[in-house]
C-alpha cells in the first residue's frame, strides 16, 4: 500500500508541474481563441509524423507508438526494448516533401536515448516583384532536430525533447524549443499522459518576432480487449481553439512473426475544412522485427493526403529499469 500511494503522489507532483507551466504559460499571451490562428511561427511542428499516429487520428500521446513518440510524448520511448529506426514520407499538397528520420536506443540502466529529424521541402517557387516581374526563384524549408531522452520508474514514464526549429523562406530565423511528457499506466489496459510542446524562443525573421505554437494536451488510451485499442487526446493550443483527437485500432495476430492492424481516427483540428475531413483511415503490417504503416489523411476541398512509414527494430531486447 505505502509503494501504491509513492507512486500515486509521484505522478500527481509531475502532472501538476506540467499543469502549472501550462497555466505560466497561458497568462503570457491569450489561449483557446481562432483569433489567434496564424500569430505563431513553424506552423509545420503542428504537422504531426507517422503513419500509424495519422491512422489513430493523432490520439496518441498516451499510446505505444515506438520512436514516433519523439514527436508525440517522448516518454512513451521508454516503451522501447530494442533499437529502432524510422522513416515517415507525407505526400503533402502541391509538390510538398515532408519526411521524419528517427533512431531510438534503450539501455538497461540509463534510459532510452533518441535522435529525430523532421524535414519539409517546398520545392523551388518563383520570385515575382511587386510589378509581376519574375526575379528567379527561392526555395523555402523549415527543419528541426530532436534530441530526446525518456525513462521509466515502474508503472510511470517521463521524458522529453529538446529541439533545434530553423526555417528559410529567403531570409532563415532559428529558435530552441523543449517538450516534455509523462504517461502512466494504471495496468496493462489502462494508461494517462499529459505533455507540454513547443516551449521555447521567438523565430525572428526581419524584424518580426513570433512566439512557437506552444500545445499543452492530455490524453488517454484504453485496450477494450486484448486487441483493440481505444484513446483520446484533449488539445489547448496557443493559436487556436480547443479540439480533440479520436483514434482505435484493431490488432489481427497471424502467428508469432506476423499481425496486421487497422485503423480509424478523429482529428478535431480539421472540423472547420469544407468537404470530407472528419475521418483518418489507416492500417500497418508487422513481420518479424520490420514495420510498414500507411494512413489517409482526408482535408475536405484542399485535397487528400497519404502517410507512409517504415520502422525496423534491431539488436539485443533491453528492458528499461
Amino acid at each position: 500500500m505505502t509503494e501504491n500511494i509513492k507512486k500515486i503522489k509521484l505522478y500527481i507532483i509531475c502532472f501538476v508541474n506540467l499543469s502549472l507551466l501550462f497555466l505560466f504559460c497561458s497568462t503570457s499571451s491569450a489561449f483557446l481563441s481562432k483569433e489567434n490562428i496564424g500569430t505563431t511561427s513553424a506552423q509545420f511542428l503542428k504537422l504531426g509524423i507517422g503513419a500509424k499516429s495519422a491512422g489513430l487520428g493523432n490520439a496518441v500521446s498516451s499510446v505505444d507508438n515506438g520512436s514516433e513518440a519523439i514527436y508525440w510524448n517522448p516518454s512513451n520511448l521508454a516503451y522501447l526494448n530494442q533499437k529502432e529506426f524510422s522513416f515517415s514520407h507525407t505526400m503533402w499538397f502541391e509538390d510538398i516533401n515532408y519526411e521524419w528520420l528517427a533512431f531510438a536506443m534503450p539501455t538497461n540502466k540509463y534510459g532510452v536515448f533518441a535522435v529525430a529529424v523532421q524535414y519539409v521541402s517546398y520545392g523551388d517557387l518563383d520570385k515575382i516583384d511587386n510589378v509581376g516581374v519574375n526575379n528567379g526563384s527561392f526555395s523555402p524549408l523549415d527543419m528541426a532536430v530532436y534530441l530526446s531522452y525518456a525513462n521509466r520508474y515502474k508503472q510511470f514514464n517521463f521524458g522529453g525533447n529538446l529541439k533545434y526549429i530553423y526555417s528559410k523562406i529567403e531570409n532563415s530565423a532559428s529558435a530552441v524549443a523543449i517538450d516534455l511528457g509523462t504517461n502512466y499506466d494504471f495496468n496493462d489496459k489502462t494508461s494517462i499522459a499529459a505533455v507540454i510542446s513547443n516551449f521555447g524562443t521567438d523565430m525572428k525573421f526581419n524584424n518580426e518576432a513570433e512566439s512557437l505554437p506552444f500545445l499543452f494536451k492530455l490524453g488517454g488510451a484504453h485496450f477494450i480487449m486484448n486487441d483493440w485499442l481505444v484513446s483520446l487526446d484533449l488539445n489547448f493550443p496557443k493559436d487556436n481553439d480547443f479540439y480533440i483527437n479520436l483514434g482505435t485500432e484493431y490488432t489481427i495476430v497471424a502467428g508469432n512473426n506476423t499481425d496486421f492492424s487497422i485503423r480509424a481516427g478523429y482529428d478535431g483540428r480539421n472540423k472547420d475544412i469544407p468537404g470530407f475531413n472528419w475521418i483518418n483511415l489507416g492500417f500497418g503490417i508487422r513481420y518479424l522485427d520490420y514495420i510498414f504503416d500507411y494512413a489517409f489523411v482526408p482535408y475536405g476541398e484542399i485535397g487528400m493526403t497519404h502517410r507512409l512509414s517504415f520502422s525496423i527494430k534491431f539488436g539485443k531486447i533491453t528492458e528499461v529499469k
